[in-house]
């Protein structure tokens, strides 16, 4: 028969037996010592981007976009400057159609009023 304190100290190692394989449970699947020594060596580290280089990114986006819209606005300007020049070229075609054609009809009403007073 144990005694009494040998219960107490079975029954302890009892739960921490029980911790332990809950915690060896919850552990399954996480990276090891190794995995975590294989995944990023030294020159790794040294080859990551800095604050610096970050920022230099940064200032590279900043001036490609801003090309770009300074682009974009100059095609915009040439599209509205292209559209007003047709747009100017049409009203002149139809100005000189409707003055064609307004011509040609006084023409033929003076023709028509000459002829009945002959």
């Amino acid at each position: 028969m144990t005694t009494k304190f040998e219960e107490i100290i079975l029954e302890e190692i009892f739960k921490l037996s029980s911790k332990i394989d809950k915690i060896q449970d919850e552990m399954k699947g996480m990276a090891t010592k190794e995995d975590i020594k294989n995944m990023a060596t030294k020159d790794d580290i040294k080859n990551m981007a800095t604050k610096d280089d970050l920022k230099a990114l940064e200032i590279r986006l900043e001036k490609r976009m801003d090309k770009k819209f300074e682009q974009q606005t100059k095609d915009f300007i040439e599209m509205f400057d292209d559209s007003f020049k047709l747009n100017a070229k049409y009203r002149q075609e139809m100005k000189e159609q409707i003055t064609k054609e307004t011509d040609q009809k006084i023409e033929r009403l003076r023709e028509e009023l000459l002829c009945k007073r002959a």
